[in-house]
């Protein structure tokens, strides 16, 4: 099943890269009830959907390195790539073809994190906006960075996208990221200033509970990162390594009273 149906200037994807894609696929249909569709024989490359999605949401590849990345949505991963080299960005994986249809590239941004560009198989027109996401679900993604004020400029530079300061976050410097006609996609989060940080860019998934999920995260053999914190508005929010040391942040809507 392809991805023509989600749109540019979002991110609406993500690509796990695997040494071992078995012990990835047990990791993540244990703790998030993943379903993986295998393109071929074997486990060369798999698409991801979460429990009751009509779509998938990322892949699976096999690979000489353990690596994630979030994926931009595009018309045309080569003219993106054009546009994004003179920001900064540097080509790490040229475009190619997915069994599934699809073309994929990854960038790498000023910062070192490595971004996905995503090229739909059949692009069809811009279609209405999605309802919200359920649970075990990409939902948003989150760039940790050294430097605020590049980040920022390259988002805007590089894919349209505002950055507005974010007061639900107490105790740290944080930046919702705001896509035209989207609203809220993603968060900007400052590491200037804090000790043994370094910059990322990951997916995060909406869960029904985020402490249960960081903590069968650890049982399975991943580990804690961040957590859990709750924000002013009631949302906790959590981030783990899996098995392979790919990070991930996770978030759980306020509990209705």
């Amino acid at each position: 099943m392809g991805t023509s149906n989600a749109h540019p200037a979002r991110v609406g994807w993500f690509e796990i890269t695997a040494t071992e894609p078995s012990r990835s696929r047990e990791f993540y249909r244990e703790l998030f009830g993943w379903t993986f569709d295998a393109f071929g024989s074997g486990d060369a490359y798999c698409t991801i959907t979460a429990p009751g999605a009509g779509m998938p949401m990322g892949a699976l590849r096999r690979g000489d390195r353990d690596a994630l990345c979030i994926g931009v949505l595009c018309s045309d991963a080569w003219a993106t790539i054009r546009t994004l080299e003179p920001l900064g960005a540097t080509l790490a994986e040229e475009p190619a073809r997915t069994p599934a249809g699809d073309i994929h590239a990854v960038v790498l941004d000023g910062q070192g994190n490595r971004l996905g560009l995503l090229e739909p198989a059949a692009p069809t027109a811009r279609p209405e906006p999605r309802a919200a996401p359920g649970p075990n679900a990409t939902a948003f993604f989150e760039i940790g960075t050294t430097d605020l004020a590049a980040t920022r400029r390259f988002c805007q530079e590089a894919f349209g996208w505002s950055t507005e300061r974010d007061e639900a976050a107490e105790g740290v410097a944080y930046y919702s990221i705001q896509a035209p006609g989207l609203g809220e996609i993603g968060g900007v989060l400052d590491l200037s200033g804090m000790d043994g940080v370094s910059d990322y860019a990951i997916p995060g998934l909406r869960v029904a509970d985020a402490t249960d999920v960081l903590e069968r995260a650890e049982a399975a053999g991943g580990s804690a990162v961040m957590g859990p914190v709750s924000d002013a508005n009631g949302l906790v929010i959590v981030q783990f390594l899996d098995p392979a040391g790919n990070r991930w942040s996770a978030f759980a809507l306020p509990t209705a009273e």
